[in-house]
C-alpha cells in the first residue's frame, strides 16, 4: 500500500511539474539571497520546496516538508513575493485547500515578520534605557520583554527548543514584572498597574489553574524571583493594599 502511494505521489508530482514557475522560484532565491543559482543555499531551498511538493502530493516519506520549507524561508529572510511565489507553486499539486499550504505561508510570514522587527526592537530599547523618569524605565523593561516574548514566538514557530522557549518567557516575565515595579512605585495612579487578579495555567489545564489561588501572579514571580534577581532588576510583582 505505501510503494503504491509512493508512485501515485510520484506520478501527481510529474502530471503537474511547471518547469517555468520552478525556474521562476529559483531566479527569487538567486536574488533575495544575493547569490548564484549554484549557491548551496539555493540547492537546498530548492530541494525543501520539492520536497514539500511531494508532501503535498501524499507522499508518505515527506510528512512535514511544508513546515520545513517554511522554516528555511523564516531563517534565511526570504522576501513575501518569494513565500508567496512557493505557495501559488505548491498549490498547483492539490485539488482543494490544503492546510499544510497555509499554515506553510503563515509559519513563513510570521517568522519573516518577527525577525524583521527585532532590530528595531532593540534600537527602541536602547534609546529608552537613556531616560531618566519612571515612565523610561518602565518602557525599556516593556521593549525588552517584547525582545525576548518575540524570541520565544520564533522558535515556538521553528518547532524548536521547549527549553530556550521557556528561557526566554521566564526572561520576558522578568522584565514585564520590573516594569510594573515601576508603575507602583512611582504613578500617581499605582493601583493601574496592579495585577494581582492575574492567573497562569498550570499542568492541570487553564480550567483548573483558574480556580487555583496558588497560581497567582504574585506566587508565579516570587517563584522566579528567588532563582534569579539578575540586572539589578526588582522582580517582586507590584501589589497594592
Amino acid at each position: 500500500m505505501t510503494q503504491s502511494e509512493r508512485d501515485a505521489a510520484l506520478q501527481r508530482y510529474h502530471e503537474n511539474f511547471d518547469s517555468q514557475s520552478y525556474n521562476a522560484i529559483t531566479e527569487f532565491l538567486v536574488a533575495n539571497l544575493y547569490t548564484e543559482r549554484d549557491d548551496p543555499r539555493v540547492i537546498d531551498g530548492m530541494v525543501a520546496l520539492q520536497d514539500a511538493c511531494f508532501e503535498v502530493c501524499g507522499h508518505p516519506d515527506y510528512v512535514g516538508a511544508c513546515h520545513r520549507l517554511a522554516v528555511f524561508c523564516g531563517l534565511n529572510i526570504l522576501s513575501v513575493n518569494t513565500v508567496d511565489a512557493m505557495t501559488a507553486y505548491l498549490r498547483r499539486f492539490t485539488l482543494v485547500e490544503d492546510v499544510r499550504i497555509e499554515d506553510f505561508r503563515h509559519t513563513a510570514w510570521a517568522m519573516l515578520q518577527a525577525q524583521s522587527g527585532l532590530d528595531d526592537l532593540k534600537t527602541a530599547a536602547a534609546y529608552a534605557n537613556g531616560i531618566h523618569t519612571w515612565q523610561g524605565r518602565m518602557a525599556y523593561a516593556l521593549l525588552h520583554a517584547v525582545e525576548y516574548l518575540t524570541l520565544a514566538a520564533i522558535h515556538l514557530l521553528l518547532h524548536g527548543d521547549e527549553h530556550y522557549i521557556r528561557e526566554k518567557l521566564q526572561s520576558g516575565l522578568h522584565r514585564i514584572t520590573g516594569a510594573l515595579y515601576e508603575g507602583v512605585r512611582n504613578s500617581r495612579q499605582p493601583s493601574l498597574y496592579h495585577f494581582k487578579s492575574t492567573y497562569f495555567p498550570d499542568e492541570r489545564g487553564t480550567d483548573q489553574a483558574l480556580l487555583n489561588p496558588s497560581l497567582e501572579l504574585s506566587h508565579l514571580v516570587w517563584r522566579l524571583t528567588r532563582a534569579d534577581r539578575s540586572n539589578g532588576i526588582c522582580l517582586n510583582i507590584p501589589i497594592c493594599g
